[in-house]
């Protein structure tokens, strides 16, 4: 794979060729968690406390 970055990059000047070189696209992902697998399985504390406040203020789900 190196060898190839690096013809890419003798042969065009930069790398990636054929994109900027710099490339950012913006997006959001949200989710809720299941906050009973994370309390079996990794304990109350493996995720923030406002994961649970947002279920109750948002969605009426008391923990």
């Amino acid at each position: 794979m190196a060898h190839i970055a690096q013809y890419v990059y003798d042969t065009f000047g930069k790398f990636p060729a054929t994109v900027p070189s710099v490339y950012s696209l913006m997006y959001l992902q949200t989710h809720h968690l299941d906050l009973d697998y994370y309390d079996k399985f990794f304990g109350p504390h493996s995720y923030l406390r406002t994961h649970a406040e947002h279920l109750e203020k948002r969605h009426g789900i008391k923990r």
